[in-house]
């Protein structure tokens, strides 16, 4: 179990990421940020719809 580096919230980075936001921002994580393991699903789904929706580079 680790600790999300945004929330706080305690998460299992093993577990699989069903949604296509929590891949996209998994995709955006290992990319851009270099924070994928430290993410919990909720705020990599945050950030992949957040970059479906403004990052048209990635997802246009």
């Amino acid at each position: 179990m680790k600790t999300c580096a945004i929330c706080g919230k305690t998460f299992d980075p093993a577990a699989p990421l069903d949604n296509p936001s929590e891949q996209a921002g998994l995709h955006m994580a290992r990319e851009l940020y270099d924070d994928a393991d430290q993410l919990c699903p909720q705020c990599l789904a945050n950030r992949g719809t957040l970059g479906m929706m403004y990052c048209t580079e990635f997802y246009g």
